[in-house]
Order: structure tokens, then C-alpha cells, then sequence
């Protein structure tokens, strides 16, 4: 997972690989969890969460997440998970931790039904940061060590997640199939032979639990960014992509210095998407051409700015960043160290959203010694939402990009 210092937008990316039992045919007949809704937000800036429930009617918010190899809980849920059996290590938000795991674990439960796994390992991780992150608080994420039993359906435009039998049901109306395959050798997680670049072949993860469009590996970022030079042979360029020979414009791409490029849940929000794992067969059925707008956008209103001098100081700071004249002295030590490595990253980014037009405060809070500052930033090409956080000595200890669109046309 990797979550980006500013202006850019904010990805999460959970890569955690815990012990978990290799994945299963499964014969015996099952019940399927009846249909659910989804979060409103899922896809348009939040992450997919669902709400399961424990035998005991204890209802838990999880995200769905088909980049992550197994499930697991909120620490805070330890107590349910009997005697650790061990430790190993996991990376979530950018942030490597220990987590315990155990090999006996509560029943879920969704839509009523009892929902199968393979084996019985869950892992325990701290998600108070993801819970920052996404806003809601989430108890635990459901990975493929369940949702590979399932052939799901997840209707974005509905706001439903349906659990189909992909062996009676028609298919006709599922959109254009992708064959699902293991990764890699080592690496068992969903994946198929395209990217967003527009390059068959190489393996793109597909990541719900991913808060983008997907990300690029180094080769392909770099001629994707290269608009000196024009696509070939089915190649995107920034800002649009170009997957299974259709072409998407206003895609975000980060890039990651991964083994495989991914699709993210931004992406997959333009579509009716069929996930039928137990057929190993992805399903797009395209609803949207650009991305779905993001509803925070709108959630937030100019507000009264009583604080002027703290407007022009970060103007100046953005400006700053903008040119690549920086100073370490506005941010707090380790708000710098994060920011100094990125900072011609963050020039480029910032040079194609156009010339930087102005910022209107919408939200502001002061809380623990921190002061909290949310604004619209007006670009020529875009909109972005920011939220900046000043410590006591007037540093900048953070600042986020949480939402952002897009103003030129579809193509």
C-alpha cells in the first residue's frame, strides 16, 4: 500500500501475504449470501465496504479486497480469535507491523448466510490508520482466501453486491470476458494478461482494495508520461488509458515499482463487474466513460475563511511546490523527509493538472494541539480536494489530495 504526500490521489494499497492454505475446489453444496449494499463513496473515492456480522449479531464493516491474500481482523477483535499461533509481517498504508495469527476464527456471516473459506488462518492487524484514511471505521478486510469461493457481482451504479451461481445464470448481459490468472508462480491472487497502459501480456493484479485506477510498472509509467511520443500499436497515453482494446479517458496511474501493474476499484466503478472466481473469468460490462464522480466533491461547501494569513501561507506553500522552491523550514522533520524524495515527482504531477488558479477554504478544525484545514484547489484541468494539518508550531504535518476531478472532455 502506498499512500501519496500531496496532490495526488490518495491510493491504498494493501499488500499483505500471510500463512494461508492453497485455494480449493469446492463440490459440497452452499447456500449464497443474499444481495447487499455497498457504500456510496465505493469506487468514487472510498473503497468497497460491506457489513458482515459475527455468530454472536455483531456487525463489522470490512472491505472487500481481492489484492489481498487473506482475511483479517482489527486488533481489537483479538480476544475472539482464541491463542496465537505466531507472528509474521504484513504491510498496510505504507506502515510494515508483526501481527499475530490464529487458526481458529469466528464465522462470518453476509446476508444472512454463513460465508466459506479456505483453511482457517486469520490474521490481526492495527486499522486505526486505514480507518483515518477512509473516514468510517473498518474492523477487518475479506480477502481471496473467502471471495475465491464466489462468483460476485458488483453493481456500482446500484449501489449492490450480488453473489450469483456462475454455472446457472445467463451470462449474456456480463460484458466482455477476461480470463483469471494466478499472478505469478509464487503468487496466487487474481490477475489478468492486460494493463491500462494498453499492452497484452503482462499480468495486472486486480485489486479492489486499491484506491485508483490501478498503477503502472516503471517501464510502462515512463512511456505512458512520455507525450513527446505517440502511442503505438494500442498504447495509452496520460492522462487516458487503454484496456481490452477500449479506451478510457482520465485515468490516475501511479507508479510502482512492483512485479505486475494492477487495476484499482476506480476503474472497475466504470463497469458492471462479474467476478466469477470459481470459473476463474472476469466480467466488465462497461456504464461509464470517464470516472464516477466522487461525492465528497460536493460534501463540502465555501465556508467563511477567518483565518486569511493561513490561506496566503499555504497558497505560497502550493506555488512552492508547484515551481520546485520548496523550503523545509513550513514542514514539520518528518513531513519533510517524506516530501523531499517526491518533489519532482510532485512538479510533474502538478504541471498537467494546468496553471493553478486559486484555493477556497470549505472545512477547518482545530483538535489535540493540531489545526486541520480542508480546501478546493482550482486548476485549469482539475479540482482537487486537500486537507492540510498544522502541528502547534505552525509546520505542516501532513497534506492529502482526497478527491479530484477531472474539467477537460472525455477525449
Amino acid at each position: 500500500m502506498k499512500t501519496s504526500f500531496m496532490f495526488c490521489t490518495v491510493s491504498i494499497f494493501l499488500s499483505l501475504i500471510f500463512l494461508c492454505s492453497c485455494a480449493t475446489e469446492q463440490s459440497i453444496h452452499r447456500s449464497l449470501p443474499a444481495e447487499v449494499s455497498i457504500n456510496k463513496d465505493a469506487g468514487r473515492g472510498g473503497l468497497l465496504i460491506v457489513t458482515l456480522r459475527l455468530e454472536n449479531g455483531q456487525k463489522l464493516p470490512f472491505i472487500i479486497d481481492t489484492g489481498a491474500s487473506c482475511t483479517f481482523f482489527d486488533k481489537s477483535l483479538e480476544p475472539k480469535l482464541g491463542k496465537p499461533l505466531g507472528t509474521t509481517v504484513g504491510e498496510l498504508a505504507g506502515v510494515k507491523s508483526t501481527n499475530n495469527y490464529y487458526d481458529v476464527s469466528p464465522k462470518l456471516y453476509l446476508g444472512g448466510a454463513p460465508l466459506m473459506m479456505t483453511g482457517t488462518i486469520i490474521a490481526a492487524c492495527d486499522l486505526k490508520r486505514m480507518s483515518a484514511l477512509l473516514g468510517p471505521p473498518v474492523m477487518g478486510i475479506l480477502g481471496m482466501d473467502v471471495l475465491e469461493h464466489y462468483c460476485i457481482q458488483l453493481d456500482f451504479a446500484a449501489g449492490k453486491m450480488r453473489f450469483l451461481d456462475g454455472d446457472r445464470v445467463d451470462k449474456q448481459m456480463w460484458g466482455k470476458a477476461f480470463p483469471i490468472v494466478a499472478l505469478n508462480a509464487e503468487d496466487a491472487r487474481p490477475a489478468v494478461a492486460e494493463n491500462l497502459f494498453g499492452v497484452r501480456g503482462p499480468h495486472s493484479l486486480i485489486d479492489s482494495g486499491y484506491n485508483s485506477d490501478g498503477w503502472l510498472m516503471p517501464k510502462y509509467f515512463r512511456q505512458w508520461t512520455n507525450e513527446a511520443v505517440l502511442g503505438t500499436n494500442g498504447e495509452a497515453r496520460w492522462p487516458n488509458g487503454m484496456f481490452g482494446g477500449e479506451k478510457y479517458p482520465l485515468v490516475s496511474l501511479p507508479e510502482q515499482d512492483f512485479e505486475s501493474d494492477a487495476i484499482g476499484i476506480r476503474f472497475l466503478a466504470r463497469h458492471l463487474v462479474t467476478l466469477d472466481f470459481p470459473n476463474h473469468t472476469l466480467y466488465l460490462q462497461r456504464q461509464s466513460i470517464g470516472p464516477l464522480p466522487d461525492p465528497r466533491m460536493d460534501e463540502f461547501k465555501p465556508i467563511r475563511d477567518k483565518e486569511p494569513k493561513v490561506t496566503a501561507h499555504l497558497r505560497a506553500m502550493v506555488q512552492d511546490l508547484i515551481e520546485g522552491t520548496t523550503r523545509a523550514d513550513d514542514y514539520t522533520a518528518e513531513a519533510w523527509k517524506k516530501l523531499l524524495p517526491r518533489q519532482k515527482e510532485i512538479q510533474a504531477e502538478t504541471k498537467r493538472l494546468g496553471s493553478f488558479v486559486s484555493m477556497i477554504l470549505v472545512d477547518r478544525s482545530h483538535a489535540s494541539g493540531q489545526r486541520s484545514y480542508r480546501y478546493r484547489l482550482e486548476f485549469a484541468k482539475a479540482t482537487l480536494l486537500a486537507r492540510f494539518v498544522f502541528d502547534q508550531q505552525n509546520k505542516l504535518a501532513s497534506g492529502v489530495t482526497e478527491a479530484m476531478e477531472w474539467k477537460e472532455p472525455p477525449y
